[in-house]
């Protein structure tokens, strides 16, 4: 069936492919609640405990709610799903890899910079309601995110790397840059205009205001990576290394003073330019391999 529904879907506008990723995402996700739900129904998997609650909607939500409606619809307009995604192998994987933990390296002063900016962002008293709403969706967001790294055992570390780092990195990317950033660029061949159309949806699909400009940058970089390496397995190395790299620091040194201090770090002009030397140094990087490696 698959096969002969193949020559009809491949033949649908970017358009119509985009439309059909958002309609499987919806059915995805609507059938990832019910699964979870249904898993957690078993005693020695439910049990009131809330941690694994989330574990488990989170493994659902990578799986069901995001991976497969990429991988289906790539499946049903492509004969190779795996190769349109990028997902096999490259050549000069080791020089790829590299230039993804440079990459994140660069970058890390300017996304911290511009989280910490985002954060203090205050809208205009008229809108002190929307605000108020914002604001407790964030801490509704950092309350589970903090249930998750509070856990202190080796296996707790290993799950969150599996699942908060893991599963998320190559089911977003699966999603956002193998599956819609392509459809994108069919219909906007330059390949700028798909990076950042992916990642303003990218950053606005998390509904989180006040991580709006870190995941926008976050999402940039990610699509930068597929577009110059043309494999999927280098934005999903530097996005595991991303949510991996805040996972560990939590793990060893969340309760530490120094800790806290870097992550209420105030915006000030010291940060400022130490963001603009590492927005330089990212820029560099990607141009430098744009001009020797793009496509090799």
């Amino acid at each position: 069936m698959t096969v002969a529904m193949r020559p009809v879907l491949s033949s649908f506008t970017p358009g119509y492919k985009i439309a059909y990723l958002f309609l499987f995402l919806l059915i995805g996700v609507i059938t990832a609640g019910i699964l979870t739900n249904l898993i957690l129904m078993i005693p020695a998997v439910g049990s009131g405990n809330e941690v694994n609650a989330i574990y488990v909607g989170s493994v659902m939500q990578s799986l069901v709610g995001t991976a497969l409606p990429a991988f289906l619809i790539a499946a049903l307009t492509h004969p190779s799903p795996a190769g349109y995604l990028k997902m096999t192998g490259s050549s000069r994987m080791g020089r790829k890899m590299v230039f993804a933990v440079l990459a994140f390296l660069f970058s890390y002063c300017l996304a911290s910079f511009l989280s910490q900016w985002n954060k203090g962002f205050v809208l205009p008293a008229p809108m002190r309601g929307v605000e108020q709403v914002l604001r407790s969706m964030e801490d509704a967001a950092l309350a589970t995110t903090d249930l998750l790294l509070s856990g202190k055992t080796i296996g707790s570390l290993i799950l969150n790397l599996v699942v908060v780092a893991g599963f998320a990195a190559v089911s977003e990317e699966m999603f956002f840059r193998g599956a819609l950033q392509q459809f994108i660029q069919e219909k906007f061949p330059d390949g700028h205009a798909a990076v950042w159309i992916t990642a303003l949806v990218f950053s606005l699909v998390h509904f989180q205001f006040y991580g709006f400009l870190p995941r926008l940058l976050l999402g940039a970089l990610l699509g930068y990576l597929f577009l110059y390496t043309q494999n999927l397995w280098i934005p999903i190395l530097f996005h595991f290394i991303n949510n991996a790299f805040i996972i560990v620091m939590h793990y060893f040194w969340g309760n530490t003073s120094w800790m806290r201090e870097i992550e209420e770090m105030p915006v000030n002009g010291w940060f400022a330019l130490a963001a603009a030397a590492s927005a330089l140094c990212t820029v560099l990087l990607f141009w430098g391999y744009s001009k020797k490696w793009k496509g090799a």
